[in-house]
């Protein structure tokens, strides 16, 4: 097993950081991607607690908010791409339910539609359409990339070793009894200096110290939001892993849900102090 995880990140971390560097056509291919993974690892696991979703419309409809925040301004550059944009999450919403009221059933479809907007949104919204707008944010947007997912893996990595060191007292959740309320205290702090000296290193003339600090505090928090929200998803699915694409990383959902909640409020926190004005 920890042959299989050293080769994996041998092998895909050089080439997802080389994407990133090269952005456009490149950029955009991962992202899809992965978006388009993790649906279809989604729509299995939602099939193992009550919701019967067949992939190829969720699918679709996910891949598409990669291609919206591509193709479009951004709704800070442009009203008409709100107008867009607000436009299909319509599509979206009637899609989840006309879908549902055409199989003519009753019984367990509200968690279906439920499954449904749950899956696209958080995949394809907040995930994908957001990973794809930091990016396209030049000339510091490869930065930014860099910035999040470096401080999310310092996070998460000071999180696991730490606790497994030095941890003693368990969370207060079922969802993932191996975390320990020291490791989760690292896993902060690890993120918060690793924001700042990336702040430093590839955004000077961007952010202030502060803004790094604070940047790297709500990323590590989110990031441990979004691989519990998985893993509440995989314990109720009763499965270990979203899928076995990566050997000996389970999946695209266990290997990107850090992202989930974390890039969106990077996003729009680097919107509201006014970097994207």
């Amino acid at each position: 097993m920890f042959w299989r995880r050293t080769l994996s990140v041998v092998v895909l971390v050089p080439l997802v950081l080389l994407l990133i560097y090269l952005g456009s056509w490149f950029y955009l291919i991962l992202i899809s991607a992965a978006v388009l993974m993790m649906q279809v690892e989604y729509c299995k696991l939602a099939g193992n607690f009550g919701g019967k979703l067949n992939p190829v419309i969720p699918t679709i409809l996910t891949v598409a908010f990669c291609l919206f925040a591509f193709f479009l301004p951004t709704p800070i550059e442009r009203a008409n791409t709100s107008i867009i944009l607000f436009s299909f999450f319509i599509v979206v919403f009637i899609y989840a339910f006309a879908s549902s009221i055409y199989r003519g059933k009753v019984a367990g479809e509200l968690l279906t539609v439920t499954l449904k907007l749950t899956g696209i949104l958080t995949i394809g919204w907040s995930f994908g359409y957001h990973c794809i707008l930091l990016r396209q944010a030049e000339p510091v947007g490869m930065q930014l990339i860099f910035l999040l997912i470096g401080t999310i893996w310092c996070s998460d990595t000071g999180a696991y070793l730490i606790g497994r060191a030095v941890g003693k007292h368990k969370l207060i959740t079922p969802i993932s009894p191996r975390k320990t309320v020291e490791g989760t205290i690292a896993g902060f702090v690890v993120g918060t200096l690793i924001s700042i000296a990336l702040g430093a290193l590839l955004l000077p003339e961007t952010l202030s110290l502060v803004h790094a600090a604070i940047i790297g505090l709500l990323l590590s928090i989110l990031g441990q939001l979004g691989d519990l929200s998985v893993s509440l998803m995989k314990r109720t699915a009763g499965v270990k892993d979203s899928g076995d694409f990566i050997p000996g990383h389970g999946g695209f959902l266990d290997r990107c849900d850090s992202l989930i909640f974390s890039a969106p409020v990077l996003y729009y926190f680097l919107a509201l102090t006014g970097l994207f004005s």
